[in-house]
């Protein structure tokens, strides 16, 4: 059992650790939208940021903080200077 629970330790660890998001204030995603999420626990940034991470096909995420809407995407094609907008990427 302990040999076991190692290997399973040692294999998710590192997926664990590369799991970030660059997060740029004042931009926003172009790209192929995912899904929108307006509940209020992804209403935040960081509610926002940590869908994103959970969701293996998102590449990255859109916080509108004037509707506090959270756009996921599933494809990122370029960032747009937009005020108002924090965008964050894998």
């Amino acid at each position: 059992m302990y040999k076991v629970l190692l290997a399973l330790t040692a294999i998710t660890l590192p997926s664990i650790a590369s799991a970030q998001v660059a997060i740029q204030d004042g931009y926003s995603i172009q790209g192929k939208i995912f899904a929108v999420k307006t509940a209020k626990k992804y209403s935040s940034v960081e509610g926002c940021s940590k869908i994103a991470l959970s969701k293996k096909k998102v590449e990255g995420f859109t916080f509108d903080t004037k509707s506090q809407k959270c756009t996921l995407f599933r494809k990122v094609r370029n960032l747009k200077s937009k005020e108002g907008f924090i965008s964050g990427t894998k």
